[in-house]
């Protein structure tokens, strides 16, 4: 059974994977600007999530 906390990591990651992409795609932004959109997408969204969802279960 996949956890809560991975459903939103997966969700979180394949969104920035694909903002990531179509905005290399669509878009002339560079490559700083995309990778900052990945990692934060991908990376510190989930973790905020999940911390603020943890919390208001605890509480």
């Amino acid at each position: 059974m996949v956890s809560r906390e991975n459903r939103v990591i997966l969700l979180f990651a394949t969104v920035g994977l694909v903002l990531g992409y179509g905005g290399r795609v669509v878009t002339n932004l560079s490559d700083t600007v995309l990778i900052g959109v990945l990692i934060f997408v991908g990376v510190a969204a989930p973790q905020l999530l999940n911390n603020y969802l943890d919390n208001r279960d605890s509480d």
